[in-house]
C-alpha cells in the first residue's frame, strides 16, 4: 500500500535547507514496507526499555503512554468533529471506579474489569451525552463540564457511599506492577494509533471532519450527522473508561479528587492542540512533547515551572495555531499526507 503525496504542496525545492530536503525526500520515497519496519524497530526499542531504565523513567514513559492514549480518545470526538468536551475527566473517573469496584467487590480479573469499564463507560457516557449533542460550541463544552462535575459530586455523596466509599476512596493492590502497566499502556496506544489511522483514511473520518468544518452543509450533503457524532462519542468514552482503569492501577488508590481531576481533561486537550486536531500523529507528538517538557521544567525550575509551561503553550498557540503536525507539513519536514 502506498500513500499518495498531496500535490497541493507545490514547493520550491531550492528554498529548502539540505536537512529539510533530505528528511522530506526520505519520507516521501519510503515504501509501506520501510515504514512498517521503522515502526517495528521503534516498538522493539520501547519493549526493551523497561529492562534497562530505572523505575522513575519507566513511570515517565508510562505517563507519556497514558496521556497519549487519552489524547487519542479526546481526538476521536473533539478533534475530528469539533465538539469540544470539557468534561472528559468525568468519563475517566467513572472508568476508574468501575474497574476498582469490579475487582475489589466482585472479584473480577483485571482484564475483565478493564473491558467492563470500557463497555459500561461507553454506553452510559454516550447515553448521557446524546441530548447534549444538540448543543454546539461553548454550550456543549460547558454542558459536558457540568455533567463531569455532577458525576464527581454523586460519587462523593452519601447516597453512593456503600459502593464508592465516598470521599474516603478505595485502596487496592493491582495485580499488574509498574512494568506490566507500562506494557499495557504501550499496547493500548499502538492500537489507538492504528484505529486513528484507519479512521483518518476512511469515509467515516471524512464525515466527522465535514461535521467539524460545517455541520449544516454536511447534513445538506447527506451526512447523517447525529449518527456520526454518536459513533464518535462511543469511541471517545470507551477510551476514557479503559484508560481510567489503567490510571487506577497506577495509583493503587482512588478517590473522587484523584480520578476526576480536571487535569485529565486539560492535558489531553493541550496535547491534541499541540500536535494537531483530527490528525494521526498529533496526539503522539503532542503527548511526548507535553509530558517530557512538563517533567523537565518541573525538575529544573520547581518554583517557576508552571509559568514556563504556560508560556510554552501560549507560544505554540501563537506560532503554530494548527498544531505541530501542520507546521511540519507547511515547512515540508513531512509530506502533506492526510494519513498523517
Amino acid at each position: 500500500m502506498t500513500v499518495a503525496q498531496d500535490t497541493s504542496v507545490g514547493s520550491d525545492r531550492d528554498l529548502l535547507s539540505s536537512g529539510q530536503a533530505w528528511l522530506y525526500d526520505t519520507i516521501v520515497s519510503a515504501s509501506h514496507t520501510q515504514f512498517v519496519g521503522v515502526l517495528a524497530a521503534i516498538v522493539v526499542v520501547l519493549l526493551a526499555l523497561p529492562l534497562v531504565l530505572n523505575s522513575y523513567l519507566v513511570q515517565v514513559l508510562f505517563t507519556v503512554f497514558l496521556f497519549t492514549g487519552l489524547a487519542f480518545g479526546w481526538n476521536f470526538m473533539s478533534g475530528f468533529t469539533g465538539y469540544v468536551d470539557f468534561g472528559y475527566a468525568g468519563f475517566i473517573g467513572f472508568g476508574a471506579y468501575l474497574t476498582v469496584i469490579s475487582i475489589v467487590d466482585f472479584g473480577f480479573p483485571w482484564p475483565l474489569a478493564l473491558l467492563t469499564a470500557m463497555g459500561v463507560t461507553a454506553l452510559v457516557g454516550t447515553a448521557i451525552s446524546v441530548p447534549m449533542l444538540r448543543l454546539r460550541g461553548a454550550y456543549f463544552a460547558i454542558a459536558m463540564l457540568a455533567a463531569a462535575t455532577a458525576a464527581q459530586l454523586l460519587v462523593s455523596s452519601s447516597y453512593l457511599r456503600p459502593i464508592t466509599r465516598g470521599g474516603s476512596g478505595i485502596s487496592f493492590f493491582p495485580e499488574l506492577g509498574l512494568t506490566g502497566q507500562y506494557y499495557l499502556a504501550l499496547t493500548i496506544v499502538l492500537i489507538l494509533g492504528y484505529v486513528t489511522y484507519r479512521i483518518a483514511n476512511a469515509p467515516f473520518g471524512l464525515r466527522l471532519l465535514a461535521i467539524r468544518d460545517d455541520e449544516t452543509l454536511a447534513a445538506s450533503l447527506g451526512v447523517k450527522t447525529v449518527r456520526e457524532k454518536i459513533l464518535g462519542m462511543l469511541l471517545h468514552t470507551a477510551v476514557a473508561g479503559l484508560l481510567g482503569g489503567v490510571l487506577a492501577f497506577n495509583l493503587s488508590y482512588i478517590d473522587p479528587n484523584s480520578v476526576f481531576n480536571i487535569q485529565y481533561t486539560e492535558f489531553p486537550i493541550v496535547m491534541v492542540l499541540f500536535g494537531g486536531l483530527g490528525t494521526v500523529l498529533g496526539p503522539v507528538i503532542g503527548g511526548v512533547i507535553f509530558v517530557v517538557l512538563y517533567e523537565v521544567l518541573w525538575s529544573t525550575f520547581p518554583q517557576a515551572y508552571q509559568f514556563l509551561f504556560g508560556a510554552a503553550i501560549v507560544a505554540v498557540v501563537l506560532f503554530m495555531p494548527e498544531g505541530i503536525v501542520e507546521y511540519l507539513k507547511d515547512n515540508e519536514y513531512i509530506p502533506r499526507w492526510r494519513s498523517l
